[in-house]
C-alpha cells in the first residue's frame, strides 16, 4: 500500500489559487483598457463633429416703413420734382415733320396771317400784250384766295437746314387763275421750281374794276422757312 501524501499547513487549496489569478488578471486588463482610453483621448479631436458655436446677437429695432401717401399726394410730389429739374438750355433738335416738308401757301393779298405773305409790290399800270394790268390798291375789293397752293421745302434744303427767299412777277387774271410772270431774285436756285408751282396752283376771285373783271399784277415775295419759327 501505498502512502497517502500530507497537506501542509500553508499550502492553498486549488479553488483560492484560482480565483487569485483570475483577480489579477481581471486588475491587469481594467489597467490595460483605461490606459488605453487615455491614449484614444487626444485622437478624439481629430474625429468629433463640427461643434455648435452659439453666439449672442443683439437686437436691433428697425422702423416701421412711413404709411403709404395718397395717390394725388404723391403726383404731385412727382409733378414738384419734375419742375424742380435744371432747364436744358441747349438748343432743341431739329425734327423733320410733314408739316414741315410740304408748307400751306396761302397766297393772297391783304392774307397776312399767310406763312409767305403777298405785300403790295403793284407795278405801275403798263401794257402788256394790249391788255390794261391794275395795281391792287386801284381795285374795287382785294381778291379772295378760292384755293391754296402748297409750298413744297425741297428734302436737302430742309435737312440741312437751309433757308431762303424767293420774289416773283405774278399776273392775276379775270378768271383768277395765277402766272408767274418773271422769277426776280432767288437765295437758292432750288427754290425756284416750288416756288413757281405753289404759285401757280393757288386760285382767286376774279380781280374787279369798277364791277367789271380786270387783271392785276403784283411781286410776291416767298419764304422759306421752317413752321416752329
Amino acid at each position: 500500500m501505498s502512502a497517502t501524501p500530507k497537506k501542509t499547513k500553508n499550502e492553498s487549496p486549488p479553488k483560492e489559487k484560482a480565483e487569485v489569478a483570475f483577480s489579477f488578471r481581471s486588475l491587469g486588463l481594467a489597467v490595460i483598457t483605461t490606459l488605453l482610453l487615455f491614449g484614444l483621448l487626444p485622437l478624439s479631436e481629430y474625429v468629433r463633429g463640427d461643434e455648435w458655436i452659439v453666439r449672442d446677437l443683439d437686437s436691433v429695432d428697425i422702423p416701421k416703413p412711413p404709411p403709404q401717401k395718397p395717390v394725388i399726394e404723391q403726383r404731385l410730389e412727382n409733378k414738384t420734382r419734375k419742375a424742380m429739374k435744371p432747364l436744358d438750355l441747349s438748343p432743341p433738335k431739329q425734327v423733320l415733320t410733314l408739316e414741315q416738308l410740304e408748307t400751306s401757301l396761302e397766297v393772297g393779298p391783304g392774307d397776312f396771317r399767310a406763312v409767305f405773305a403777298i405785300r403790295d409790290f403793284d407795278l405801275a399800270p403798263g401794257d402788256m400784250g394790249g391788255e390794261f394790268i391794275f395795281k391792287l390798291h386801284e381795285l374795287d375789293r382785294i381778291p379772295n384766295v378760292l384755293k391754296r397752293g402748297r409750298l413744297r421745302y425741297p428734302g436737302h434744303l430742309l435737312r440741312r437746314g437751309v433757308k431762303g427767299k424767293v420774289k416773283l412777277l405774278v399776273l392775276i387774271d379775270e378768271r383768277g387763275a395765277v402766272k408767274v410772270q418773271e422769277i426776280v431774285s432767288s437765295s437758292h436756285p432750288d427754290f425756284v421750281e416750288p416756288s413757281i408751282r405753289a404759285a401757280e396752283e393757288s386760285t382767286y376771285e376774279p380781280p374787279l374794276k369798277n364791277g367789271k373783271t380786270v387783271q392785276v399784277q403784283f411781286f410776291l415775295p416767298l419764304e422759306f422757312k421752317l413752321s416752329e419759327e
